[in-house]
């Protein structure tokens, strides 16, 4: 008992507080609450991406990967207008060119009754325990609920979500509908966006109001059957397939190579998912204008022209309910990366947009 009142007092002291704060553990709860993953059980760990199956199916980096939470998040109702989140998480807390808050850190947002979307900032504390203090929050009750966005690149080793105690708080179960699945790269996954909620996948996901499924993983989105396999097992309403910045070096992917990927993938979703649409992405930095590095950027054009005649060739054959998003659709521009290659916040809005109005203006999907 003396150790438990120490603690609660240790960490209301660490968020400058002197009222006790009540706190939850999305593990703990009796429904599922943790969102935007793909299978409802047989995880090894809380916030794995892939279930324990898996590990068998893909490669060891792969599989490391899929240990980090981009896309998940946690939906919850609140009538308090100060909300802490505290986390601990596996990897390094940063990296060179992404900072913490977008590799470690949370992101809050309110969805409000008509549908429309607010951010709320906060006081962060970059310990061995991650701190965030949202506060001010006008009329929390007027908000259909809030989502906390869990770490792009990271793995949580534990997270928990306070208010005061005289306040409520619920956890939301996961969201019961037909979700996008998206299977793609390290730009998936979310590099380098500033902070969770910048993650193009989660700005989608807002825009459409629409559960999402990330697996994106940094330099091992290959098309490869194994990952087919498993993104075939969620019974989603649309599919995107955005591989090609990962398989842009033609000493290790022949042209004839990202064919047998591209047709093998097209014909494994279609045979267990009839009519549901795929998109096959071109690689978003192959087009000129971007950076000087012409020879970088010639190679990711040329990856672009392999899966524009690949896909050229399939509607040639009648495949329906396939569609193409172009580079020149995504728009990046000389503003767009921090690398010429990886979005910033900038290229990662253009991202979504694009996604977007490829699904509302072509493929129709309105929900």
């Amino acid at each position: 008992m003396k150790y438990i009142l120490t603690l609660l007092l240790f960490s209301n002291f660490a968020f400058g507080q002197t009222s006790q704060i009540k706190w939850m553990d999305p593990t703990q709860m009796k429904e599922q609450c943790i969102d935007g993953r793909g299978w409802n059980d047989g995880y090894t760990s809380s916030y794995d991406r892939l279930p324990q199956k898996a590990q068998s199916m893909v490669r060891p980096v792969l599989w490391d990967l899929s240990k980090h939470t981009a896309g998940e998040y946690i939906n919850f109702t609140t009538n308090s207008s100060t909300i802490y989140v505290r986390l601990k998480v596996k990897g390094a807390q940063a990296m060179a060119q992404m900072p913490a808050t977008g590799v470690s850190g949370v992101d809050l947002y309110a969805k409000g009754p008509l549908g429309s979307w607010s951010w709320t900032k906060a006081t962060v504390n970059f310990k061995d325990t991650i701190t965030y203090k949202f506060e001010n929050i006008h009329d929390p009750a007027l908000f259909e609920y809030f989502r906390l966005y869990l770490p792009l690149c990271n793995a949580v080793s534990w997270l928990e979500i306070g208010v005061p105690e005289n306040f409520t708080c619920t956890l939301l179960p996961a969201q019961n509908e037909k979700p996008i699945v998206a299977y793609g790269t390290s730009i998936m996954h979310g590099a380098y966006a500033s902070r969770p909620g910048l993650g193009w996948t989660n700005i989608l996901g807002r825009k459409l109001n629409s559960k999402m499924i990330n697996l994106g993983f940094s330099g091992n989105g290959q098309l490869e059957p194994a990952m087919i396999d498993l993104v075939n097992e969620i019974d989603a309403k649309l599919y995107i397939l955005d591989c090609m910045p990962n398989l842009w070096d033609k000493t290790k992917f022949s042209a004839e190579e990202i064919e047998k990927r591209m047709r093998h993938a097209q014909i494994e979703i279609h045979k267990k998912h009839p009519g549901v649409p795929i998109i096959f992405t071109e690689h978003c930095s192959g087009k000129d204008g971007i950076n000087l590095d012409t020879v970088m950027a010639q190679k990711y054009i040329a990856v672009s022209k392999i899966s524009a005649d690949v896909f050229k060739k399939m509607k040639k054959e009648g495949i329906k309910n396939i569609y193409q998003l172009t580079a020149n659709e995504i728009g990046f521009n000389t503003e767009s990366t921090l690398d010429g290659t990886h979005p910033n916040d900038i290229g990662m809005i253009q991202y979504a947009n694009a996604y977007y109005h490829l699904i509302r203006n072509k493929i129709g999907l309105s929900k």
